[in-house]
């Protein structure tokens, strides 16, 4: 009887054991090593990233090597810069709507005014990126639509203190409030976050920075 006992605690054992190595090697990737999984609102959370030079990247998109040692394309969630191109397709279709609808934002700026500010967006994301280093990326691993992209929040310290990314684009004039959003790690729900944007956008407007230098009329809401 003493034996069965053993037997049968040996077993409980050797089955909660099993049970532990399938829950480590079905979670997902990023909670295996590199990622914080905890209390911030359902995001993995990866520190001590880094972009990585890339032909690709622009003011809302980036190639960025992670704190587990992959590279993923990230996307910024609320915000969207303008192309930095006129991209064209195999089919011989361009994405002129795309930049239309970009450059009715900016009050009705041109295709190739629009574009400039693409293009000075990607310069200045470039040159904040080289500046902080490194900077905390909050994920869910949530997919864009296209080209395997995530969406992402950064958080970076910039000017004395911890900022979102999102935020100073929009401040710079950089991009428009436009695509995804999501609750904030920190607390802020999504309404409020979008808010505090439209906030700052005014602020941007109002001083002309980025593409509203260019501005010609008030923005359609």
């Amino acid at each position: 009887m003493a034996a069965n006992k053993k037997q049968a605690g040996v077993l409980i054992v050797l089955m909660m054991a099993s049970g532990v190595v399938w829950l480590i090697g079905n979670l997902p990737e990023s909670r295996r090593g590199g990622a914080k999984p905890g209390k911030d609102g359902g995001f993995d959370v990866f520190e001590n990233c880094r972009v990585i030079s890339d032909q690709g990247n622009d003011g809302d998109s980036f190639q960025v090597k992670m704190s587990d040692g992959k590279v993923r394309h990230l996307r910024l969630y609320f915000v969207d810069a303008p192309e930095t191109g006129v991209t064209r397709y195999r089919d011989g279709n361009a994405h002129v709507k795309g930049l239309r609808h970009q450059a009715n934002y900016f009050s009705g700026l041109s295709q190739w005014e629009i574009v400039g500010v693409g293009q000075e967006g990607k310069r200045w994301g470039k040159g904040l990126f080289s500046e902080v280093k490194s900077f905390t990326v909050y994920t869910r691993g949530g997919k864009v639509y296209d080209r395997g992209r995530i969406y992402v929040l950064i958080k970076l310290r910039w000017g004395g203190r911890e900022r979102w990314m999102q935020e100073l684009l929009v401040e710079e004039g950089m991009a428009r409030i436009y695509t995804m959003g999501t609750d904030l790690p920190d607390g802020p729900f999504r309404a409020l976050q979008t808010k505090r944007l439209h906030v700052l956008e005014k602020a941007a407007k109002a001083g002309k920075n980025g593409g509203w230098e260019l501005a010609r009329k008030p923005i359609r809401s």
